[in-house]
């Protein structure tokens, strides 16, 4: 009986691990944009990114994922009517109340975190420089993709800071949006980002299962969140930029590497600066669903560092529900069958992701 429990268990365990998305990005999100809106000799400019190919669900562009940029290029350029009319009713501005009649000025394409973007100027005629700005976003939360969110970096009448737009929070005011209402809205998206990176949730999984006492946790956590906070910045900001295609196929590496040094300790005394080292590629890779302008102001610093708060209380939420059980679960004997299977695990999820990463 006792030998049926531990082969349940230790399949059970394995099992549980497949049964996490395999895909090469490993994130379920569908889609994430980016936008600058400016004030510029009484126009809104605004600098709209949308994924092509989530965009391309609602207009037929006629291409393909993979296609040479320059066909989606043509292909966009060809909608370009279709754009400006899905636009005019999703993307809406209003000054002193009354909507304004955009214009499309340009049309473009922009790889982004290994993904291609529809880059799309707007002009919008404003009466004044002290005109209040009212915009009305609806982009893909009711015809696509309910889980679209928006990164709006603003500069509006010595009013600047970062906005993102969700299903929940469609509107923005120029002279409404609070710190406060700043810091949570970013909070939320790095939990959110942390809780369907499923690379990431691997890879401190494989750490706590190296680690015999809480204490041993808070050091290593504490290391990877040191060096994971500065290239997340650094990124954030675009000081820094590394290929995607580099950087994820090494985040899935970490992740088999880490598991496998669990079994056989081959780098112990090394651990530390193993975790800071990696801790500095998965920054880079936290910072794809952080893309801001290059200005370096207080107010984006704050968006990154309560990104960054929210990013930390996804981690504490997986070691507080994974420690406690590792902890009692390792009183009895087949604990080391059932955590050896959940490390297999990991480590096969990880090579797998690496290979289609590298080859994709």
């Amino acid at each position: 009986m006792k030998k049926i429990v531990v082969k349940f268990a230790a399949v059970f365990s394995f099992i549980t691990l497949m049964f996490l998305p395999i895909n090469a990005s490993a994130h379920t999100d569908n889609s994430e944009g980016y936008s600058k809106i400016t004030m510029k000799r009484e126009k809104l400019q605004v600098e709209l990114h949308l994924d092509f190919f989530e965009l391309g669900r609602l207009i037929n562009f006629g291409v393909r994922p993979g296609d040479e940029e320059d066909l989606l290029k043509s292909a966009l350029a060809k909608q370009r009517g279709a754009v400006a009319e899905y636009l005019d009713s999703h993307f809406e501005v209003y000054t002193n109340g009354a909507k304004a009649m955009g214009s499309v000025i340009s049309t473009d394409i922009e790889n982004r975190v290994g993904r291609d973007y529809a880059k799309i100027g707007i002009e919008f005629p404003i009466p004044s420089d002290e005109s209040s700005v009212q915009i009305n976003y609806s982009v893909f939360f009711d015809d696509n993709d309910s889980m679209h969110r928006n990164i709006m970096t603003y500069d509006l009448d010595n009013k600047n800071g970062q906005y993102i737009f969700n299903a929940e929070d469609r509107e923005f005011n120029t002279g409404k949006e609070s710190l406060a209402g700043q810091f949570f809205r970013f909070v939320q998206l790095g939990f959110h980002h942390i809780m369907i990176g499923y690379d990431h949730i691997l890879f401190v999984m494989a750490l706590v299962f190296g680690a015999r006492r809480i204490t041993d946790v808070l050091k290593v956590i504490s290391v990877f969140t040191l060096a994971h906070s500065i290239t997340l910045g650094l990124t954030a900001l675009k000081l820094v930029q590394f290929p995607s295609d580099i950087i994820e196929p090494l985040i899935a590496l970490s992740i088999a590497f880490v598991a496998v040094e669990n079994y056989f300790g081959f780098s112990a005394k090394y651990r530390f600066a193993v975790v800071f080292g990696f801790g500095l590629i998965h920054g880079v890779g936290f910072a794809g669903a952080l893309q801001l302008a290059n200005d370096v102001t207080w107010r984006s610093l704050l968006s990154i560092l309560s990104f960054n708060v929210g990013v930390e209380a996804g981690q504490a939420l997986i070691i507080l529900i994974l420690f406690p059980l590792l902890v009692y679960i390792r009183r009895f004997q087949w604990s080391t069958v059932v955590q050896a299977a959940a490390t297999a695990g990991i480590f096969g999820i990880g090579l797998m992701w690496y290979f289609e990463r590298f080859f994709a």
